[in-house]
């Protein structure tokens, strides 16, 4: 039974004048007492305040004076500005020991409940307006593609389409059909989804769950921690805990095991960008200027690099010692150069005033002076070189070219990190770019003169350079390649940029690249 000092607490709590010792033993009376847990939730009904910070802590932490002039009509209300930062997660904290806590009455019109972050062909059954962005409770019919919707507690749920669900509130997400995946940190503690028959409450911290609508049977798999499976009525009693590792299926009252879940068809914030990039497909094979675009997906014979881009004569790759690994999402593939002679061998006929390339690539580490990234054999005026030095610092060209001003602008490649790198070099307009992320890292003014680019036969991660006198040959790239795309013209740097974010890796990729710690060397 709750006592005079237990709603001291609660009040002083509310107040924010809470001690961290008090607040510990309130937490500790909340998980006990049912009663007290009841009388939280009638005083916080009492309390505008309550459902904002529960609701929306990140606007309360980082935007105080707007909360505070959209709130004056609240009495009460500022007492909480001075403390929303030390407050926010406290909060959840208290309110994860309410199982059963009505969040629904809260989500008030005028509060974004989820926000879109990411997508991948969404098509809605009601289409939603460009740029589109806030989910507020209701129900929803994503009729294909995939979305990330974040909840303003920091639940993540990626839904598959084709699927109907319903946001209830922050906390409570009712799936009628389809794949979902959870991902819920200690903010979101309880965040559930609810389907026919059960309630799915996550304690921590990640599960895939899907529906089917016609038979009406639910499968799940906890990817990570701990998953409450609740009966779907009032009550809400629990039937099962289910741990990382464990799938169950739930179907006409019954629950069971399974063994033969296919885990990786749960869609994830990574295979966004998957399905993102197969989406983007169709629209770049019909640019009229692309030669060649090896997509790195491995086929019936292992040993081919295959190039989409059939037009101009380009063929296929012939890969030497390379292994294939996984790629930058998963289900997308790469190639893995580790050994010395690890290489692919590519063709790229003609000549060229302008060229473009583009190779997405993660490197393991920098093992020699130069490290290949694509290169021409040999080395005879007009070759194509590009590579990086120990640094990760790009650098190449066409050979034989004068470079009057060359100079390094922006950061190097890193190790273990995907990143993009675009080589743009234009004989008309005398100049050459490199790119890394989007953001030029080398720039170079050509020389007077006529010259053509001929990159011929090709090695991509190494070099055969016999028959270049005084160069060492050791040029093998460690690491991984999933892509490279080649144009006969000059891309734009606003092109660069919308290559690097149609393929990043994840929503949590950064374009951003350490610096060097050393000052810039010469070229």
């Amino acid at each position: 039974m709750s006592d005079e000092a237990d709603l001291i607490r609660i009040e002083e709590w509310l107040s924010g004048c809470i001690s961290d010792a008090d607040f510990a033993l309130l937490e500790k009376r909340l998980s006990e007492s049912s009663e007290l847990r009841s009388q939280l939730r009638a005083m916080a009904d009492l309390e505008a305040g309550l459902r904002r910070l529960a609701l929306t802590p990140e606007v309360i932490v980082t935007e105080p004076r707007l909360i505070e002039e959209e709130s004056k009509s609240t009495a009460g209300f500022s007492r909480w500005i001075p403390w929303g930062v030390a407050a926010a997660a406290a909060l959840v904290a208290v309110i994860a020991w309410l199982p059963h806590f009505n969040f629904g009455r809260f989500s008030a019109g005028g509060y974004v409940t989820a926000m879109l972050v990411d997508e991948a062909g969404a098509v809605f059954a009601q289409p939603r307006l460009p740029g589109d962005v806030r989910f507020e409770p209701g129900s929803y019919e994503l009729k294909s593609g995939m979305v990330h919707l974040r909840f303003v507690n920091g639940a993540d749920l990626v839904v598959e389409g084709p699927a109907q669900f319903t946001i209830r509130n922050a906390f409570r997400t009712d799936l009628a059909a389809g794949r979902v995946r959870a991902i819920v940190p200690p903010t979101a503690h309880g965040f559930t989804v609810v389907t026919k028959d059960v309630a799915y409450e996550d304690v921590g911290t990640e599960f895939g769950l899907s529906m089917d609508a016609k038979t009406g049977e639910s499968l799940m798999h906890v990817f990570d921690g701990q998953v409450n499976l609740r009966s779907g009525d009032a009550l809400g009693s629990l039937l099962r805990s289910v741990f990382e590792g464990d799938s169950v299926g739930y179907r006409d009252g019954k629950m069971e095991d399974s063994q033969d879940i296919d885990v990786g068809a749960f869609p994830s914030p990574e295979s966004i960008g998957h399905q993102r990039w197969i989406a983007q497909r169709k629209q770049r094979l019909t640019d009229p200027s692309l030669i060649a675009w090896f997509t790195f997906e491995r086929g019936a014979n292992a040993s081919i690099l295959v190039n989409e881009a059939r037009r101009h004569g380009t063929s296929d790759g012939r890969i030497a010692g390379a292994r294939w690994a996984t790629g930058r999402w998963p289900g997308k593939q790469a190639l893995w150069f580790e050994r010395e002679n690890d290489f692919s061998e590519i063709e790229i006929p003609g000549e060229y005033s302008e060229l473009t390339v583009s190779v997405w690539l993660k490197v393991d580490r920098f093992e020699h002076e130069m490290n290949a990234i694509l290169n021409s054999n040999g080395a005879d005026p007009g070759d194509f070189h590009f590579q990086m030095n120990r640094l990760g610092l790009p650098r190449g060209g066409a050979l034989g070219v004068a470079r009057p001003v060359q100079r390094w602008v922006g950061n190097p490649v890193p190790t273990g990190k995907w990143v993009l790198v675009v080589s743009v070099i234009s004989v008309p307009q005398r100049k050459h770019v490199i790119y890394v992320n989007g953001q030029a890292v080398m720039e170079s003014e050509l020389g007077s003169g006529e010259f053509l680019i001929r990159p011929g036969q090709c090695r991509l991660g190494n070099w055969l350079g016999e028959g270049y006198p005084g160069t060492s040959a050791s040029r093998g790239l460690r690491g991984l390649v999933d892509e490279v795309s080649v144009w006969n013209r000059a891309i734009s740097a606003s092109e660069v940029a919308a290559l690097t974010e149609s393929g990043r890796p994840s929503l949590l990729w950064s374009r951003e690249n350490p610096p060097l710690k050393v000052p810039m060397p010469k070229p």
